[in-house]
Formats: structure tokens, sequence, C-alpha cells
């Protein structure tokens, strides 16, 4: 038996320079922080995004913020514009990503994905565990833990285990025929980044 854990912030990130490394690429500390901000802590996901940097920086030695901007998943930016109820933005790169060729069920996982980790932080706080414990609980590094943290303030846990419940029988109706999965996905980045309660 193996077990596969998630691997911690510093070894995700020798991991990834190490991958950069080999194709001639240099990055700071900082802009490898900005890119797990943006692509999150699964190992896979960040190997694409990096091979992504690596094409688009053809040429040049040093990986920037920018080129981050630039090139990592929209999918992420519009989970962030969801959670901080930016409701046009939001919405805007939801049909980006539709045109894009994103499948809307994998825009459901990652938004489903992310309320769970709002609402397990904002029940961790509430226990009064501190941001390091709940980076541990979680299996995210600690900066992670401080945008999550920070966008759990806009909603009650009451708010976040119904979001939580949402996410789950949107899945169900897409899988058992009952609404279309783009119309689902989009009817609850409505309701949730909505400023109205």
């Amino acid at each position: 038996i193996v077990e596969f854990a998630k691997q911690d912030e510093k070894t995700l990130m020798r991991w990834a320079a190490g991958i950069l490394g080999k194709a001639g690429k240099k990055i700071t500390q900082r802009d490898m922080e900005l890119l797990l901000t943006k692509t999150g802590t699964d190992m896979g996901n960040l190997r694409m995004e990096m091979e992504k940097l690596i094409s688009y920086t053809e040429g040049r030695d040093v990986v920037t913020a920018e080129d981050i901007e630039e090139t990592t998943n929209r999918i992420f930016d519009m989970v962030r514009a969801v959670t901080e109820k930016n409701q046009k933005r939001a919405l805007e790169l939801y049909y980006d990503l539709l045109t894009l060729k994103e499948p809307p069920m994998r825009i459901l996982f990652l938004l489903a994905k992310q309320y769970r980790q709002l609402l397990l932080a904002k029940q961790f706080a509430a226990a009064g565990l501190a941001q390091t414990e709940i980076a541990s609980k979680l299996g995210v590094p600690g900066f992670v833990v401080r945008n999550i943290t920070t966008c759990a303030r806009a909603y009650t846990i009451s708010e976040l285990e119904q979001a939580v419940k949402d996410f789950v029988d949107a899945e169900e109706s897409v899988k058992t025929g009952r609404l279309e999965d783009k119309l689902s996905v989009e009817l609850l980045i409505i309701k949730y980044s909505s400023k109205v309660k």
C-alpha cells in the first residue's frame, strides 16, 4: 500500500522550479507563490501550466509575474471572482472559458472544491485554529489559506453549507439529465456571485 499524500508548499516549489530549471528557466520565490495561487496545488494542473509558461517564454530565461498572469488558467480567476462576489467578472470569465472549450463540469468541480475549502476554513477558524493548522488540515500552502479565509468572510457558515449542497445537487441534476451543464453552472455562478443576500 502506498500513500499518495499532497505535497507541501516547499516541496511543490522545489519540484516546479526543477521542471523550469531543466527547461533553462529561472523564477523568483514570489512569482512561484503567485503561480501556485493561480493553479492550486494539484501537481497535474501545475505541470500543464508550467508547460504553457515554458512555451510562452521561449527565447527568455526568466519567468515573470506578467507571464504567469497571461498564461495561467482563467478558471481560477473565475472561481475567485465568484467568491469575491464580482458577478460581472465571473460571468465574463465563464463565457470566455466556454469559448475556449473548457468543460462546464470541470468548472463546477473546481467551484465545488473551492466552496468546500471555504466552509472548512470558516469552521476551523471558528473553532480557534491558527492559519498554519488550517493549512495543514486543508492540505494547502499557508499563503493559500490567507486567500481562502479572506473570501470566506463574505459568507456565513450556513450559506457555505448551502453552497456545498447546491453544487452536489447541480452535479446530480446534470448527470440525471434534469438540467443542461452550461446552464446549471451559470445559475450557480449568478447565485453565489450576487451581492444581494
